[in-house]
């Protein structure tokens, strides 16, 4: 049986340089570089909305770990955004609650019963902040479910995320031919991207309606009934 797999940055350059027909980057217009640049403004972009969608695309986990008297744990280099932060206990995890109270005080003892301690969290820089502080040790005591930032493809490298619906792969790529033909059109001064234009159009409404539909399970909504609040 045939798998899908991901395609390679140098596949998915290839078929932006096909659409412009300029298949030999030693005589073309633009520069495996630039069309690489589009490429990964394009990732940037559309998976802005593939996270908004809250279906779980980009989701991974990680488990980070607590160390006393210290309130502060690195979140990792491709944090975009946290989900949930869940403390370990005997029996699972527990989630934390996020407090971003400015005008609250927060204790420094957080006691030393691992099994017990449910912190509140908060954000300072690029660290999580456990409220109160914890007075014990614990490897993998927080486990952080989190949005990925999706990796910049570098030619011949890596590959573009299958997370996505396959209407990503054809998106992404009629961006970049809008990109690159709407450079050449400001240096000519012609109007040639008004053809990308309208094909990326017509694919943005397709890959949106497809991320809220990542599931086939049955989906139930409570009639609205004013007389029974």
């Amino acid at each position: 049986m045939a798998t899908l797999s991901s395609p390679t940055a140098q596949t998915l350059l290839t078929d932006v340089r096909t659409q412009l027909n300029q298949r030999d980057p030693t005589n073309s217009f633009w520069t495996d570089v630039e069309l690489l640049g589009y490429l990964n403004d394009a990732v940037s972009v559309y998976f802005l909305e593939a996270a908004q969608a809250n279906e779980g695309y980009f989701t991974t986990t990680s488990d980070l770990n607590i160390v006393s008297g210290t309130d502060t744990i690195t979140l990792p280099t491709d944090c975009f955004q946290v989900k949930r932060v869940l403390k370990k206990v005997t029996d699972g995890y527990v989630a934390c609650g996020y407090r971003n109270e400015i005008m609250t005080g927060v204790s420094t003892q957080g006691g030393s019963n691992a099994s017990s301690f449910i912190p509140s969290y908060y954000f300072r820089g690029n660290s999580l902040v456990l409220a109160p502080t914890p007075q014990f040790s614990e490897t993998g005591g927080i486990r952080l479910e989190y949005i990925q930032f999706p990796d910049q493809m570098i030619y011949g490298g890596d590959s573009m995320t299958s997370q996505v619906s396959p209407i990503f792969k054809q998106l992404i790529i009629m961006y970049a031919v809008y990109r690159a033909k709407l450079r050449e059109s400001m240096v000519n001064g012609v109007n040639m991207y008004q053809v990308p234009a309208d094909a990326l159009s017509g694919l943005v409404p397709l890959y949106r309606d497809s991320l809220p539909k990542r599931s086939k399970g049955p989906t139930y909504v409570q009639p609205f009934n004013p007389e029974t609040e």
